[in-house]
């Protein structure tokens, strides 16, 4: 026997009690995971992004490792998904607690985190009085699965399950499915106490009536109709919580759904003009600058300025799509006086001057002297219309 031979005896002995698990709901519970991208848009808590997206990681993880043998650490990954979440939660309304936390100072365990939230945070302990029987339940789950984390009993020994499937096995797996379907409800959960817009977003009702475009992204509430229950949704839309951002959305105007596709996603059907010029009033002023453009007939498949990089695209398919964006990407053209009909990823750009930024134009063919000289002549109105804003603006800042 070789030494390659005897090291690849020793690598399958250090792997022998590592029993594959593989789960008869994966797809469903990875594709629920991927699903997952808890975000917040309000400013002072932009730092809990960091802390949802570690979480996420974690459960992805922790399915990984289940199915591949690694059982007590699968529960551990579960359990910390949810102890991130809790002090996210915590250091979002606690500046001096989020010190102690960047510098590794002495910092509560989880289970005083969740006291400190009870008495202090008023979204997460009035959620918590609208679904008791979840919380419970979680914690029913959890200290479940700390005797496999903690090494309390034989069945949390790798050792244990050598020999062939056994009942331990099968309950143990049904442990580890529970708890990873409620640690999901969890992060979602805690997700709406941080930020409630978060659901407001996912609710139809009240979707059509926020007026701008924004950071947090929705909650996939269908998770919970799959694998809990609607009922828990149902009870967190009657705190006050989520009441008072949804009558404060509900009593503004309501958007129609070429408006909505305008200032949700960046988008202008160039057939629901008129709809759209109906409710100018909700679009930012470079929005209407681009309304009146294609009102005006020009051909843009595109509208750009400096600080996008996505920009608006319209209904008018431009002829190559392009797969690559960057901040930098029209830097080239805009140093450039004269950038009229420039020639871009086989197709056109114009660039224009507009307030303090620039407008680019993208157009599948050259723009004829009549289509430049509508365009420049709705700048000049439009920064007269809008320079004393831009300029009071600045003076307050």
């Amino acid at each position: 026997m070789n030494q390659k031979e005897f090291e690849a005896i020793l690598l399958e002995q250090d792997h022998q009690l590592l029993k594959k698990a593989p789960l008869t709901e994966h797809d469903s519970l990875l594709l629920a995971i991927r699903s997952l991208m808890p975000t917040t848009g309000v400013l002072q808590n932009m730092f809990c992004n960091g802390f949802m997206m570690e979480s996420v990681e974690l459960l992805k993880h922790a399915l990984y490792l289940y199915e591949n043998g690694y059982f007590d650490c699968a529960f551990y990954s579960l359990r910390s998904s949810v102890e991130v979440m809790n002090s996210m939660l915590l250091l979002s309304d606690n500046e001096e607690q989020l010190e102690k936390w960047k510098t590794k100072a002495r910092f509560p365990m989880d289970g005083k985190v969740k006291e400190i939230l009870s008495n202090s945070n008023a979204a997460y302990s009035e959620i918590k009085e609208k679904i008791p029987e979840f919380f419970s339940h979680y914690d029913e789950l959890l200290r479940a699965a700390n005797k496999f984390i903690h090494k309390q009993g034989f069945d949390s020994f790798y050792g244990y399950y050598r020999w062939g499937k056994n009942e331990a096995e099968t309950k143990r797996t049904e442990l580890f499915v529970d708890l990873l379907k409620h640690a999901i409800g969890m992060v979602l959960i805690m997700d709406i106490a941080l930020d409630p817009l978060s659901l407001a977003l996912s609710d139809p009702d009240v979707d059509s009536h926020i007026p701008f475009d924004v950071m947090t992204e929705p909650i996939p509430v269908h998770i919970f109709e799959e694998f809990l229950s609607s009922e828990i949704i149902s009870k967190i839309k009657e705190t006050d919580h989520y009441q008072e951002i949804k009558q404060s959305f509900l009593e503004m105007e309501e958007l129609s759904e070429p408006t909505y596709m305008v200032v949700r996603c960046q988008h202008f059907n160039c057939s629901a003009l008129n709809e759209i010029s109906a409710q100018e009033h909700l679009l930012s002023i470079y929005e209407r600058l681009m309304l009146r453009l294609l009102q005006e007939g020009i051909p843009a498949t595109n509208f750009y300025t400096d600080e996008s990089v996505l920009g608006y695209s319209t209904s008018i398919n431009p002829i190559n799509h392009i797969s690559h964006f960057s901040s930098n990407q029209f830097d080239p053209f805009i140093r450039d006086e004269d950038t009229i009909n420039s020639s871009w990823n086989g197709m056109y750009i114009s660039v224009f001057a507009c307030l303090d930024t620039h407008l680019i134009v993208q157009h599948n063919y050259k723009l004829d002297g009549s289509a430049v000289q509508t365009i420049n002549e709705q700048i000049r109105i439009f920064n007269q219309q809008f320079q004393p804003l831009v300029d009071i603006f600045k003076n307050q800042n």
